[in-house]
């Protein structure tokens, strides 16, 4: 079987849309199939490169350039089955990861998102949008509110979009044991009785640590805590605002970790008071090593993370009901943190990337294509 996989980057060590194909074309490769990823870049020996050249500086020519040169491509043909993983036509089967645009404007910018929409970078990413949508044979999405999105933005029928939760390789993601977890948090400088947080993520605006930093405003009055910030070394304005805060000895900056399962597994909480994610994996894989996720609605992992208890989705990325969670979670006795732990790995592990692919295949079967 000759599939292609089509996403500009693709590569373990960039996000985690370009890991997802990385791991995507290792599987199908693994499974007998001939893998043809169709990018810009790839940093993996698993797929044979048709490369779609990506051109100019700006934004605008980059997305442009990458989606002409992909639907160049894929017009010629000759794949038994093409699967698209960013704004590309046409594909049989698209998986929409990254935010939803339409939605993003409003979501992201509540007050200008109307007038964003006619702006030349915005209506080019909402035109690439709508045709990779339209174009599709099928749309999977890894969440119920991104199918709701795009119910609503596209007043389309959803008889083509199915739901297909993001998978956790539990062999990577894992409980650290109990006293290895005392000895990494040691050599940290992180005694045993303080209480862990942990943020993930370089899109600080979008992810919502602003939000966060205030909502950790006053919280040492009642406990003892840090704050481990991943993915970025610094950002000058949020040091400025930390240092006003008085929380300067509480925040460290760890820049890009490539070993996170070891940082979720340090940790006593993982936040995410995202402003929109259709589905932050780092939820599902601080679950995995037993590390409870606070998120908001507005991450498609909420649907996930409440299975281990609804307050830890709070309805909205603000200071107030960020810091109303964390005081909650510092109130909890060992017994419920631990309870809570426990819980969140046995709901991680029915997310896997063995059943990942076997939704994969359920989908794909639907356009006459077996994986098997």
């Amino acid at each position: 079987m000759n599939l292609a996989v089509i996403r500009r980057e693709c590569s373990f060590d960039i996000g985690g849309a370009e890991a997802y194909c990385a791991n995507i074309c290792n599987r199908f490769s693994s499974l007998g199939h001939k893998v043809t990823l169709v990018a810009d870049r790839a940093e993996i020996d698993s797929a044979c490169l048709l490369r779609a050249m990506v051109m100019g500086r700006g934004s605008i020519m980059k997305n442009l350039s990458f989606f002409v040169n992909s639907r160049r491509i894929l017009k010629v043909g000759g794949f038994d089955l093409t699967y698209g993983l960013s704004r590309v036509a046409p594909v049989d089967v698209l998986r929409i990861s990254d935010p939803l645009h339409a939605a993003w404007l409003d979501l992201g910018y509540p007050w200008t998102g109307r007038l964003r929409r006619f702006m030349p970078r915005h209506k080019m990413l909402l035109w690439m949008e709508r045709m990779a949508i339209e174009e599709a044979r099928a749309i999977i999405v890894n969440s119920n509110m991104v199918k709701a999105q795009i119910e609503h933005y596209y007043d389309m029928a959803l008889d083509k979009v199915h739901v297909v939760y993001n998978g956790v390789d539990t062999s990577l993601f894992a409980p650290m044991l109990p006293d290895e977890r005392e000895m990494v948090r040691l050599s940290m400088g992180l005694p045993a009785d303080i209480t862990v947080f942990l943020f993930a993520g370089t899109d600080l605006r979008r992810k919502g640590l602003a939000p966060l930093i205030h909502g950790l405003d006053s919280l040492s009055s009642c406990c003892d805590f840090a704050l481990l910030i991943a993915g970025v070394c610094s950002d000058r304005a949020m040091e400025a605002e930390i240092r006003r805060l008085g929380l300067s000895k509480r925040v460290r900056w760890l820049g890009y970790t490539r070993d996170m399962a070891r940082l979720y597994g340090i940790s006593d909480l993982f936040i995410l008071p995202t402003l929109y994610d259709p589905f932050a994996n780092a939820v599902l894989e601080a679950m995995a090593c037993g590390t409870p996720a606070l998120t908001t609605v507005n991450n498609g992992a909420s649907e996930v993370a409440r299975e281990v208890d609804e307050w830890l989705v709070i309805k909205n990325s603000t200071a107030d009901a960020i810091h109303g969670a964390l005081r909650r979670f510092v109130g909890l006795s060992g017994d419920m943190r631990s309870f809570l732990r426990g819980k969140a790995v046995s709901v991680a592990a029915k997310y896997s990337w063995e059943a990942h692919m076997a939704s994969l295949q359920t989908v794909f079967l639907t356009k006459g294509v077996n994986l098997a």
